[in-house]
């Protein structure tokens, strides 16, 4: 099966959904950890396709490629990069079956390999690099316009933005975020509350809506 090429997507959340779940929904949204939506149509498309159905097989790619794409952007430099990343990633995913076994939402299941397809690819990319061509290459990028969501995103330490991104743009429950990325629930629970504290605050400095941040750096993890 030929998978056909998506449009790039760089954040599954409307800019104004983000101001309003970062700037007026810290305590209420930090907790929640919800059964994912549409679970049950991602459960049934496996079993089919785990019984050699063609047509699951290019539903379930399209129900999840822009995210695919979208996360991918994340990891990787170029809008092609993150193209071939989803090649891979469903190429990859596509080998399970028959056999594959959804224990968790799909996409705590992809994500994994996405992040490692990009990486990968982008450690590739910089070891064959060709320092001539580099000028030529960078002019050919389109550079990405910052908005507020970077800015308040960028004081915080990779672990916390990765989970913040998880689980407001992606929208992965608390559950499925620690299964993606192999970490305890509570780990999960300590960065994602610490990380929306050090965004109050930088929203705070930014804004002038509140005093300067006091610190911005994560208390001690909780693991459990």
């Amino acid at each position: 099966m030929e998978l056909v090429t998506a449009p790039a997507v760089h954040c599954a959340v409307h800019p104004l959904r983000w101001g309003w779940v970062l700037c007026d929904a810290f305590s209420s949204m930090d907790e929640r950890d919800e059964a994912p939506r549409n679970a049950s149509e991602d459960l049934a498309l496996v079993d089919r396709a785990n019984r050699g159905d063609e047509a699951a097989f290019e539903a379930l790619y399209h129900r999840h490629k822009d995210w695919v794409i979208g996360v991918a952007r994340r990891f990787t430099s170029t809008p092609d990069d993150a193209h071939d990343v989803l090649q891979e990633t469903f190429t990859y995913f596509f080998t399970k079956f028959p056999g594959f076994e959804l224990t968790a939402q799909l996409r705590s299941f992809l994500y994994p390999v996405v992040k490692h397809t990009a990486l990968t690819r982008g450690r590739k990319h910089r070891r064959t690099q060709d320092l001539e061509n580099v000028p030529e290459r960078l002019l050919a990028v389109e550079p990405a316009m910052p908005t507020d969501i970077d800015a308040l995103l960028t004081s915080l330490p990779e672990t916390h933005r990765e989970v913040l991104w998880m689980r407001f743009a992606d929208d992965l429950s608390l559950k499925d975020i620690a299964a993606a990325l192999g970490i305890p629930l509570g780990t999960v629970k300590s960065r994602l509350h610490n990380g929306l504290e050090m965004i109050r605050e930088r929203h705070g400095e930014l804004t002038g809506a509140g005093a300067p941040a006091a610190r911005l750096v994560p208390v001690k993890e909780v693991r459990s």
